[in-house]
């Protein structure tokens, strides 16, 4: 069965471990951890599939993404009002854990193998997939149950109300899960295969090691400054294995799952429809304010965004003035782009996202890791000495395999889209003039005097290819204590104050019928600024 169906299964009937029949629908954490009623008859290349499945963004967390962790991050900024955020929460928490009983289904049958060894690739594969959901809803949320949850659908004891593990404990166990997986990956006819129901990277177990081994380089660098010791034994052993290279970025590629669609993002656009180029962007792409786009010298910026209602370059400020002309129109309205591409609304005067961000539901990915973030990761690692011997010349190096990496992918998506017309690239590859205006601007050419501005462009550069992954944007902003590109100030006209916001509060559900242990985690006190363990 493809990816699509279970989608659709989990969207329709709220399938608690994967594939109960008669379960309630219910999606909290009560319903999560009660037992079924009956025991799940689906086959492990099944259930191993509904993980996989777990993986696409739902329309509570892409509004979410695009009315909040944008401006928050500062990739974009909104001109109207925002999605309610806390929208996203019930649903993220809701799918995490079903994938979590769906893993340890598998997790408990593969423990009563007579060879478990010959499931070692299913379990690397999990583990992976479940390192980087795990890791994502940490830095969404902090610390969260995890090392004693998602066990009641194989019945065991104390299951139901489970106790929440700190986010430093979870970033350990995920990297010791991530080191196992790319110890145990191999290519071997002893090992079992789940066949078609392996969606993501189509059994290439060469690619999940290098995706396991650069998530583990991540997770390490990400949790650095607050266990050097932990993660340099990681990072060390990373950079000594395979890892990601240009053209291998994991992601959920619809030309690669037959009926992958992503109706949600459509549905997203259409719902936050105020998403704009903000000035922080706009400055790192462009060396002038010229309205003709006549200084553009990073070619993602025809990418990301689009001209106003006048086919005019114009950037929102990142911090609006009262004075500042107010923003209106619907530039991302199907019907109306579809018809007439230039009628993007007398209200659109500033620069929109790029349209086919949303018309384009069949063939842009979502994306999970990328080569030119792995490149721009070693460039950290070479730049701060973290697991090697700093070198200005490796972290150049890196930076600009990383430049390059990302260009070639961005370009690749809009020039592979069938729907992409106004505004194509001209290829599919970056030519050397467009990397060179890049990796010689003044404001993007590395600084090889300068260790601590050389590095903030690493954590720029991963910042502009995190582009339609703002989450982790969020996660570098938040772990390197503001490195990322940020405007002196991070608010918006409603004086929101974008900058307070440092995790996600716990869904309702928690406080409902998980309490004592919320209470135990969060001394009553659950709110929006409560730092993380990554953070200074």
């Amino acid at each position: 069965m493809q990816i699509m169906n279970y989608i659709k299964h989990i969207r329709n009937i709220c399938l608690f471990a994967g594939l109960l029949a008669t379960a309630s629908c219910k999606k909290n954490f009560e319903t999560i951890n009660t037992p079924p009623l009956d025991a799940t008859d689906a086959s492990t290349p099944e259930v191993f599939n509904s993980v996989i499945s777990s993986l696409p963004l739902d329309a509570g967390e892409q509004s979410v993404l695009h009315a909040w962790i944008y401006p928050i991050t500062q990739q974009a900024i909104i001109t109207s009002g925002s999605y309610p955020y806390e929208n996203a929460i019930n649903g993220l928490w809701a799918n995490y854990y079903g994938a979590l009983a769906n893993y340890r289904i598998i997790e408990d049958r593969i423990s009563k193998e007579s060879n478990p060894a010959s499931m070692n690739n299913v379990y690397a594969m999990l583990k992976t997939v479940m390192a980087y959901k795990t890791i994502k809803m940490t830095n969404y949320f902090g610390s969260m149950p995890y090392s004693e949850a998602g066990y009641a659908a194989i019945k065991k004891a104390a299951a139901y109300k489970v106790p929440y593990d700190k986010q430093e404990d979870i970033y350990a166990a995920v990297l010791a899960d991530l080191k196992w997986a790319v110890d145990n990956l191999a290519a071997g006819a002893d090992q079992y295969s789940v066949g078609n129901h392996e969606t993501l990277l189509k059994n290439n177990v060469a690619l999940w090691v290098k995706f396991a081994n650069s998530l583990r380089l991540q997770v390490a660098l990400t949790m650095h400054d607050k266990n050097a010791a932990l993660a340099t034994t990681h990072v060390t052993e990373a950079l000594g294995k395979p890892l990601l290279e240009t053209g291998e970025n994991i992601g959920l590629w619809p030309t690669q799952i037959p009926g992958l669609k992503f109706e949600w993002r459509q549905w997203s656009f259409s719902a936050n429809c105020y998403l704009r180029l903000g000035s922080t962007m706009w400055n790192l792409m462009s060396s002038s304010n010229a309205p003709d786009g006549s200084g553009i010298f990073d070619v993602r910026a025809k990418v990301f965004f689009e001209g106003n209602n006048a086919n005019q370059w114009a950037a929102y400020p990142q911090n609006p003035l009262t004075t500042t002309p107010s923003e209106g129109g619907a530039p991302y309205d199907f019907n109306k782009r579809d018809a007439a591409w230039a009628d993007k609304g007398a209200g659109c005067i500033y620069s929109p996202f790029n349209f086919y961000f949303e018309k384009d539901i069949t063939t842009i990915p979502e994306l999970i890791l990328t080569a030119a973030q792995v490149y721009l990761l070693k460039a950290e690692a070479y730049n701060r000495g973290i697991g090697v011997a700093a070198s200005p010349a490796l972290a150049k190096a890196e930076y600009d395999k990383g430049i390059a990496a990302s260009v070639n992918m961005w370009k690749g998506i809009a020039f592979n889209s069938p729907q992409w017309t106004e505004n194509k690239p001209a290829s599919a590859t970056a030519t050397p003039a467009e990397l060179t205006a890049i990796t010689t601007n003044p404001v993007t050419a590395y600084n090889l005097g300068n260790a601590a501005t050389a590095l903030r462009q690493i954590y720029a550069q991963y910042w502009i290819d995190a582009f339609r992954q703002p989450w982790d944007a969020w996660t570098l902003l938040r772990r390197t204590g503001g490195k990322t590109p940020m405007s002196a100030a991070n608010t918006d006209y409603y004086n929101k104050n974008f900058s307070s916001y440092t995790r996600f509060v716990y869904p309702q559900e928690e406080f409902n019928f998980n309490f004592e242990n919320w209470r135990a985690e969060t001394n009553s006190t659950d709110v929006s600024t409560t730092k993380l363990w990554i953070m200074p």
